[in-house]
């Protein structure tokens, strides 16, 4: 009886824990929120209006969206897209309407993830007077009321180590309110607030360029440009997706609106960015993984595999013996089916792309006559030489599995072979051996699939069999054995194939 042990083997893997807090952004009774028109100004509007929460874990960085001057909100960024592009890690929260007591909004609670436990935020609020539903309508209205409260820093969340988190924190301990004011008072453009930066993406990256005014109105076009010449009004921002090396270059964006003066209220229409350069680099194709030298029997299937790294895209196209073309081998594994002679040789494979082209090794192709064979049942016998062995089998194991007699074997030496040769076999079959009594060695049996190969010729003459791995070189033959025929056809069962890698035979006659 063996004995078969399975371990399991468990493996944990440390991870950080991540949690989240929750904060509420109500008030009860206090005004969170100053709506003037100045920082001395009479109260704004605040009949309706709406505050926007923005957080972020402790030590982010953070580029406001805009200033306080005397008179009016001057504003970096025209856009939410374009305030949250350039500080990331910060996350929006959904605006809560102001009311029905002017300064006040709203209450309601927000949760902020992910955090580490325990962990703490930093915070702003961005406030509008008036019926906008959203930031980007307050600034697109060049009317409305805006502010931004000062950043907040190191508010405790609630208990984030809970699921769901505990008792929000309120934030009315730490937070001061805001100043709104009117952003756009006359025609002016004060100056760049974002300008068009050098980068550098590989082949097939996006490439985003920025450009932010501190203008008002804002510009009402965008036009870029792209190595002097101009590829149309893009907005505030430029995106190039899938970027090419026809893609770098020099680009500036020209901003512009009639409404704008100048100095000494002269027109100041076209304003120029800074120019900013992008780099495009391009890894050349490098082959990885080249195709391996086989041998294959005729008639058979025989792929040939490869792998190349590279600026996408790559192209693949194989060759045979370095100047034919394969029909249909434009990809890294090349299928051939039914392979014949005359498709042997060498195979090589060329990867492509912008930046040129690369060529594997070679792989050579030896085709060869197949030689019959199967694989059968090879039973190694241990037992007491000169002693009988009983040899059974069944199709099916069950209470009262139906054993059939298959042979009796003397024992001429140990260990010693059996071959199941009977055809066809069943999907399964199970072996039993047995011996009454007079054996002084307990017999035992091992069950192996052997390759039992049909030698042909004449009876008398001998026929030479030799052997060659399926993968490597198509030259390295090995001398299996050499046997004299004693029948026309006979089978020569290689019991030294078991275990190794699959190995394809040829037959030489011997005079």
């Amino acid at each position: 009886m063996k004995n078969v042990f399975t371990l399991l083997v468990l493996i944990v893997s440390p991870t950080m824990a991540f949690a989240q807090g929750t904060i509420t952004i109500g008030n009860s009774g206090s005004s969170l929120v100053q709506q003037r028109i100045s920082s001395s100004g009479p109260t704004a509007p605040a009949s309706s209006g709406m505050v926007q929460f923005f957080a972020v874990p402790d030590g982010t960085h953070l580029s406001p969206l805009g200033r306080l001057s005397s008179s009016r909100f001057e504003l970096n960024f025209w856009s939410l897209e374009a305030f949250l592009a350039v500080n990331p890690g910060w996350k929006a929260y959904e605006p809560v309407a102001v009311g029905p007591i002017p300064g006040q909004f709203v209450g309601s609670t927000v949760t902020v993830s992910p955090l580490i436990p325990g962990g703490r935020i930093e915070y702003i609020t961005i406030g509008w007077a008036g019926s906008f539903t959203n930031l980007d309508a307050a600034i697109a209205s060049h009317t409305a009321y805006i502010g931004e409260s000062d950043l907040v820093v190191g508010v405790a969340t609630g208990d984030p180590t809970t699921t769901p988190p505990g008792i929000p924190t309120s934030m009315s301990a730490s937070y001061t309110g805001m100043t709104l004011c009117q952003f756009c008072l006359d025609g002016h453009f004060w100056g760049f607030t974002a300008q068009p930066t050098n980068q550098t993406v590989d082949v097939g990256a996006t490439a985003i360029f920025y450009v932010g005014a501190d203008a008002c109105p804002p510009p009402m076009s965008y036009q870029w440009y792209f190595n002097g010449v101009s590829i149309g009004d893009r907005g505030d921002r430029l995106q190039i997706t899938s970027a090419q090396l026809t893609n770098a270059g020099t680009y500036q964006v020209v901003l512009s609106n009639a409404a704008w003066l100048g100095l000494f209220g002269a027109p100041a229409v076209y304003v120029f960015s800074a120019p900013a350069t992008l780099t495009v680099v391009a890894e050349p194709p490098s082959i990885t993984s080249s195709p391996r030298s086989q041998t294959a029997y005729e008639g058979s299937t025989v792929d040939f595999r490869a792998s190349a790294s590279g600026s996408a895209p790559l192209a693949y196209q194989w060759f045979l013996n370095t100047v034919n073309a394969v029909a249909g081998g434009t990809n890294s594994v090349l299928r051939l089916t039914n392979v014949q002679p005359a498709q042997a040789g060498a195979y090589t494979i060329v990867v492509t792309n912008i930046t040129g082209a690369v060529t594997s090794h070679p792989a050579l192709l030896s085709v060869i006559p197949p030689v019959e064979q199967r694989l059968v049942p090879g039973l190694s016998l241990l037992g007491q030489p000169g002693s009988l062995l009983n040899l059974e089998n069944a199709n099916t194991l069950g209470p009262a599995p139906a054993w059939v007699t298959l042979d009796s074997v003397i024992f001429t030496n140990t260990p010693q072979w059996y071959f199941d040769v009977a055809e066809p076999l069943p999907p399964q079959r199970f072996y039993r051996a047995w011996q009454t009594s007079g054996a002084n060695v307990i017999p035992t049996l091992r069950l192996y699939m052997v390759p039992a190969i049909t030698l042909t010729g004449t009876i008398g003459h001998s026929v030479r069999l030799d052997y060659v791995n399926q993968f490597g070189p198509t030259d390295a033959w090995v001398t299996l054995a050499t046997v004299a025929l004693t029948n026309t056809s006979q089978p020569y069962f290689d019991t030294s194939a078991r275990g190794q890698p699959q190995w394809l035979y040829r037959l030489l006659q011997v005079p």
